[in-house]
Parts: C-alpha cells; structure tokens; sequence
C-alpha cells in the first residue's frame, strides 16, 4: 500500500533507479552501450517501447525536472517559514570560516512503543538514491603488506572467538523497491538497534529478541512535518552516545521541490531506552547533494561527514564537507541547536570523524579527527601552513607518482564564538603502496563491478573507492590515543582488506602504530569491512567474502593485542549466506544493480568493552537487489576482561524536587544530562573528578567527588 501525503506536493526527484539504468544506455538493436544517461533519456527509451504516448510524458516530465533544477538552483524552499537560498539562507550565517546553520524545526516525539507507526512495508515504496562514485587519481603500485597466510603469525584461528549469539535482521520484504540495506547498528547497555534503509529495528541485545519494529524510519518523524516525514531517503546511520547514554539516528531527506537529498533529519533518544520519546531535528545541510553521511560521536558534538555532489542529474563529486551538529543542545532538545561546517570543500576523498568507543574520553577540548585516505586525491595537497601540520614525509617521489597517505584534520568547535571554529589538516602519514580495486572502468571513469559471486554472472560493487564505516576512536589507560580504520583495496588479483592504526599521545601527533592488507592465501574475495577494538587493546574486523564457488558470507578476522603488530591472527564466519544477488529486469531490459552494502558496522558494547557486536547483509537464496536480509551477531576474545570503572551517580534538584535537562560535565569535558526524575548516571574511571553541572534557570554548579572501581557514588548538586 503506497502512502499518500495531504500536506505538499510530492517533490521532483530523481529516481535513483532510473539514475542505475543510466550507466548504460540501449542501442538501436536492443543491446547496451555504455553512456550516462539522465531520466529523459532513459524514458526515451522506454517511449521506444511503449508509443508516441510517452512522448507528452518526456516533454512533461523534462519540464519539471528542468523547473527542479531551476528552483534548486535559485534556492526557493517549499517547506518550512525560511528560504534555502545557498548563500542567503536565513537559517546560516557566516561566521570566519565556518558557516552556523540553526535547524530548520525540532520537536520531542511520543515515545516509539507508544504511537502507531508505519511498518517498512508499509511505507511508499520508492528506491533510494544512486551511491555515485568518487574520483579515482590513485597511482596504483605493488603492496608490500599484503599478509597471505596464517602461518606469518604466532597464533591460529582457534584463537579468534566463535560467535556467542546471531540472529535475523531486517530483512527487504518489498517486493518492488531495489535499495541495498546499507546496513549498520550499534549496542548500548541494554538492547541493540539496526538500521538499514529505510527501516529500523529494536532488539535485546544478549536475546536478539525483538523490542520494536521493524518500522520506517520515517515513522520516528511522525506529525513532525516536512521531508523528514515523508521524503526520506536513506542512508541512515546510528550511533550510541556512551558519555550520556543515548541513541543518535539519522537519514537524509529530499525537500519538496528538489532532486536531491539537501536536508539531514537526526533524532537523539530523550533516554537510554530506543522504544522511547526522541528529540527531532531536521537541519537543511546545503543546495548540493550531501551523500553518504556518516557520524561520529564526540563530547563536544555529533560530527558528520558527506560527499558533495552537485544538484540534478548525475555530475562528478565537488568533495567532502564536514559538519557538526550541538551535541548539548540536542541531549535537552534545545531548539536554538545549530550545526556548523565549512564554507568550502576540504577534500576529495572521503572524510570520516571519530567515533568514541570506551570509558576514557578523549582529553579535554580536543578536537574530533577526521580520517582519510589518498584515492580521489590528484596530490600535491599538503597544507600551506606552517607549523600546523605534522609532516611524517617519506622518501621523495615524482611529482607525477606521489605516495599514499593517511590524512588527519582537526576539527575545533567553539559553539559560544563560531568564528573561532577551525578545521585544519594535522598529519600526513605515510601510507603502504596499494593498487585499487578497479581493474575496469566505464566511458565515465566509474569501476565497473568486479566480485564474484557463485552461481550467477552478475558481480558485486565492491566500493573501492572510499574509507569504510566507523573511524573507531580509542583512548587507552597509559594515554594512547587510538584510531582504526580500512578500506578494500586489490590483492593479488582479488579484493583484500587495508586496514590500519594511527596512534598519539596527547599533545604530540598523529604516527602510524600497524597497517596490513588482509588477504590470506586463497581465492575469497573480502570486503565491506568495518573495524574496531576493545578495552585491552583486541581487533575485530568484520567484512563481506565471497567468490566463484561460494555465496556471499559474513565473516570476522581479529587479532590479540599482544599479537605481532600488522597481522591478523584468524578468521571465523559469523554467518554464510545460502543466495547471490542476481540480475534484475525492467521491462524487460537488464537493470545493472550490482550494488552491495553500502557498509556495516562493527561496535563494541559499552557495559563489559568486550563484546564485538558486528551486522551485515547476506542473501538466502538467489534474487534480485530486493531479496538482501541482515544478520547480527556478537563474540568476545576470552582474554578481555572488563575495564577498571565506576558510577557517578547525579541527582539535580531545586527546592527539594528534581531538575530535568541540566548539563552535566566532568572534568571539563562534557557528558551527558538529567532525565525527568533528575537522575544521570557517569560511567567513569575510578578516582577523584571535578563536575559542573548547568541548567539556564540557576548558576551552575560545581564540585568535586570520589568513585571507586566496579562502585557507585551519588553526587547531589542542588540549585536555589
């Protein structure tokens, strides 16, 4: 059943699906030849088929594409009480070399468990937007970390943990729509929440039992208005906010009236509890296309990164933009929230923040890092000031063949004087050569897909062309400063896995601590990954595999802190599907949907920082983009144990009764806050801390408390 929207005018957007025929357009005789081709050209040769009929549909059709193109070019918004003018809009303002966005409109939502919702079969049936592709400038070279056998390293994989418990995700029961799932989830102290698009999904998270959903994300924006609403468009991301307990969930939307996903909608969970009452927010991010969104937690602000795209048909990428979004505003449901990013483009390769993972936050005030590596980028980009760079240079290259590098920027928020926001590039690190994973490319540079599958001809995207979700930040108790990141690259004539550590201690630089190419000596390709560690230090990297002679599975390799540095010391298999993606038709022609992910997500869980807790897609049996389905699964190493940690227990009051929404910080840095009942709890590591806790009625209070490992303290501030 197809939803039907009373409120506005369904907007003129593009149909990613048809922007997916585009990659190929139908000669004379039927057969295909490679050239983009934008919506009218693929209904032309549809009307082909069909009759003079369509020929009025094209002629209409192209008219309000043009007339979307023509508004989205001017910037005339048709929702909300404020312009989207790009450079008069009156919800941005330019401040040095940040721009301030206020969001558009916020709310708190009736709690989830409560209110009907839509289920995701329920939704209007629409496919999401086509992922597009980023340069690819790479000077391809020999690797020379490529590890291709277990027997490199000490260990064996009966050191890398089976899994405790998988269970069935989401899973696309739409019989017509053709998105991939781009699946993530993360884990929190009680349940576990999935998103793919479009639809979300709650589970206990040591049963796999269900706790809401699957519903639409759309859902959670219900009676909140506009295109978080009802336009929708995916690529959601969550994440769970271990400093205040919280859930952060987001999807772009496309405004009435435009082709593109210009608006981010970001909804932060009022308590620890994802069945609950949601703050809503939707901020309107650009007049570009900001694709593929991902974020990362930091005490000072939810930080995002997209690739800019300009409006319309299908054009090559501008480059990455960060963003961050007013964390403590958004805890109390602050409409006054504002975002702040760049006036301009920083790079041409995909950006990735930090996303906190463990009891020890980073130091205070320290900036979020941002993450990436050099594929899109045609070098020589070094930073042009001095002194703020650190430069780990190696050995000099023609200018024709530069090396590849890890690059680190700094991203500093002031949220009181904006104009001393800064993001600045911090390091190039030297990376190992690789060869991308594009052996073939179309007229347009784009790589055609390459991985295998068993049992049907169609091969897989393997999205070579960018980091993989998260950038996992982590602070050890000695100090270290950890960040763990990958992406797919070329192994030996097949996909392997980059992955990588960069490491600091505060105050000095950002230096490579290990890097390796996953590969071991066989003929499974690997992919998808995504990386991330636990309190002792233990990896897990989760990924896809598959080849010629086996179905697309999911599997996790991992190794033990106290294993040599650049190797990985086994692989296990979470789950293996029993299907391959195959070939999908539109009337009758070919529809090249060779898509896969467009990521998964690796957490750890934030009560015992032990448990991995990985999902990814699979299929059951041979179908269509459609038929994708989810698993989720955990494990532990049995040499974690728990970290050292303790309870702050706060409870805020004036005159006796509890104060909800005051702001809790801790040793200068910000945590969380009160809920209605005037409670917080801190996780932290044991010792002596200093607090500050704020609310805009009353002066704030500060103090000084004790807390003892594996105990719990209660710290009362009262306000007069």
């Amino acid at each position: 059943m197809k939803k039907k929207s009373t409120s506005q005018p369904a907007p003129v957007r593009h149909s990613p699906w048809l922007a997916g025929l585009s990659r190929r357009s139908f000669s004379e005789d039927g057969s295909f030849k490679r050239r983009r081709l934008g919506e009218g050209g693929l209904r032309h040769a549809v009307a082909s088929r069909e009759g003079g009929f369509l020929n009025l549909r094209v002629l209409i059709g192209l008219f309000v594409v043009l007339t979307g193109v023509l508004l989205a070019l001017l910037g005339f918004g048709t929702f909300s009480n404020v312009s989207a003018q790009p450079n008069g809009d009156p919800n941005a303002q330019g401040a040095g070399q940040m721009k301030v966005i206020r969001a558009v409109h916020s709310d708190l939502s009736p709690p989830l468990r409560d209110q009907p919702v839509q289920s995701s079969q329920e939704r209007e049936e629409r496919e999401q937007h086509l992922n597009p592709q980023l340069p690819i400038r790479h000077h391809d070279r020999p690797d020379p970390v490529i590890q291709s056998s277990f027997s490199q390293q000490l260990m064996t994989s009966l050191a890398i943990p089976v899994p405790i418990r998988q269970w069935a995700g989401v899973g696309q029961e739409c019989e017509v729509c053709l998105g991939v799932p781009d699946t993530n989830g993360a884990v929190g102290k009680t349940q576990y929440v999935e998103m793919v698009n479009t639809a979300l999904q709650v589970f206990d998270k040591l049963t796999g039992t269900s706790l809401l959903g699957p519903i639409a994300i759309e859902s959670v924006w219900t009676r909140f208005g506009g295109p978080c609403s009802i336009h929708g468009d995916g690529d959601p991301i969550v994440v769970y906010d271990r400093l205040a307990d919280r859930w952060v969930i987001s999807q772009f939307a496309t405004p009435a009236g435009y082709l593109d996903p210009q608006d981010e909608c970001i909804a932060v969970s009022q308590t620890g509890d994802a069945t609950g009452a949601w703050y809503r927010y939707q901020f309107h991010l650009t007049f570009r296309f900001a694709d593929y969104p991902k974020f990362g937690v930091w005490p000072d602000g939810y930080y995002m990164s997209a690739n800019m795209f300009p409006p319309g048909p299908p054009k090559p990428a501008i480059g990455a933009k960060p963003f961050v979004f007013d964390r403590a505003k958004m805890l109390v449901g602050d409409p006054t929230a504002t975002l702040q990013t760049t006036k301009g483009v920083i790079s041409p390769d995909l950006l990735l923040p930090s996303d906190l993972d463990g009891v020890i936050p980073p130091p205070a005030g320290a900036p979020n890092f941002f993450v990436a590596v050099t594929i899109a980028t045609e070098e020589q980009e070094e930073a042009t000031a001095q002194g703020r760079v650190q430069e780990n240079v190696a050995s000099p290259r023609a200018a024709s063949a530069p090396a590849p590098k890890y690059k680190v920027w700094a991203f500093h928020v002031d949220w009181n004087h904006p104009k001393k926001s800064r993001f600045t590039l911090r390091a190039n690190v030297p990376a190992a050569d690789f060869t991308v994973l594009c052996p073939e490319k179309d007229e347009e540079g784009e790589c055609l897909p390459i991985v295998p599958q068993s049992g049907v001809a169609q091969k897989l995207d393997a999205i070579a062309d960018r980091l993989m979700f998260r950038n996992a930040y982590r602070r050890f108790p000695d100090g270290r400063e950890s960040m763990l990141n990958n992406f797919t690259v070329s192994a030996k004539s097949v996909a392997g896995i980059r992955w990588f550590e960069l490491q600091r201690r505060h105050p000095d630089g950002w230096t490579l601590r290990q890097q390796s190419t996953y590969h071991p000596d066989d003929s499974t390709w690997r992919w998808m990954g995504s990386i991330a560690s636990d309190n002792q230090g233990n990896v897990a990297l989760g990924f896809s595999a598959s080849s010629e002679t086996i179905h697309p599975q999911i599997r996790y390799a991992g190794r033990l802190a106290t294993d040599p540095l650049n190797m990985l010391s086994g692989e296990r298999h979470l789950f293996d599907g029993t299907g391959s993606q195959a070939e999908a038709k539109f009337m009758g022609f070919s529809a090249p949907k060779f898509r896969w992910g467009d990521y998964s997500d690796m957490t750890i869980d934030p009560v015992d920082d032990c448990t991995f807790y990985y999902t990814n897609e699979y299929y059951a049996k041979t179908g269509r983009l459609a038929n994708w389905k989810t698993r989720i699964g955990y494990f532990k190493f049995a040499q974690c144990t728990p970290p050292d940690k303790a309870t702050a227990r706060f409870f805020a009051s004036s005159r006796g009764a509890p104060l909800s929404n005051a702001l809790v910080s801790i040793d200068g840095i910000p945590y969380g806050s009160t809920a209605a009942d005037g409670t917080y709890d801190a996780v932290l590591p044991p010792g002596s801390h200093t607090y500050a806790v704020s609310n805009p009625a009353f002066a704030t209070q500060t103090g000084s408390f004790t807390v003892t490992n594996g105990q719990a303290t209660l710290v009362k501030p009262t306000f007069e």
